[in-house]
């Protein structure tokens, strides 16, 4: 921990605790994020980190593994994953749990058409190469989602969704009471 404590004392990272419990860094900020962008965090952080063959990518390799792809705002939310029998590149998306499933199945819908209209993206989908991963709160809500998103797959686009209960923790967190006792 001695050089989070150093970026700490030089004023380069903010150190937060949200009140679920959990402590996060970030570049040195005013405040800490929102509910919602903590629960994108480190859902992200979680699910690229959640397999030796899964990780973010980076613009400069955005550049240099997908130069037809690059553009500004990539890589946000992009990654690698190279668990299927040929490297797929995947964007991540995460519910934290208002969405309605036919909402987000419109919006998923709207996604692969905006995908399809881009060279490289048509060409990855096309190769069976993309995939977009959502990544959902709640065991019940990832099934549900699963079998709506499952007619999209016909786009050409793998589908993925995905269960982190620990979102509820951080969006929905209900303080636990502390009663005197004597």
């Amino acid at each position: 921990m001695l050089a989070v404590d150093l970026l700490l004392r030089t004023g380069r990272i903010s150190q937060w605790h949200h009140a679920c419990g959990l402590r996060y860094w970030t570049a040195a900020n005013q405040k800490p994020l929102s509910d919602s962008s903590l629960a994108r965090a480190l859902s992200i952080l979680t699910y690229c980190h959640g397999s030796e063959s899964r990780s973010p990518v980076t613009q400069t390799q955005m550049e240099t593994y997908f130069p037809k792809l690059f553009r500004h705002g990539l890589p946000a939310g992009h990654y690698v994953d190279a668990t299927s029998q040929s490297t797929r590149l995947g964007n991540i998306r995460v519910d934290t749990g208002q969405s309605k499933i036919n909402r987000i199945v419109s919006r998923t819908q709207r996604s692969i058409d905006k995908y399809e209209r881009q060279d490289g993206f048509r060409e990855l989908i096309h190769n069976g190469a993309f995939e977009l991963t959502w990544i959902v709160p709640t065991h019940s809500k990832q099934r549900r989602l699963a079998e709506a998103l499952h007619p999209l797959e016909g786009s050409g686009v793998h589908m993925n969704v995905v269960a982190f209960t620990e979102l509820l923790n951080i969006v929905a967190h209900i303080p636990q009471r502390t009663y005197a006792t004597r």
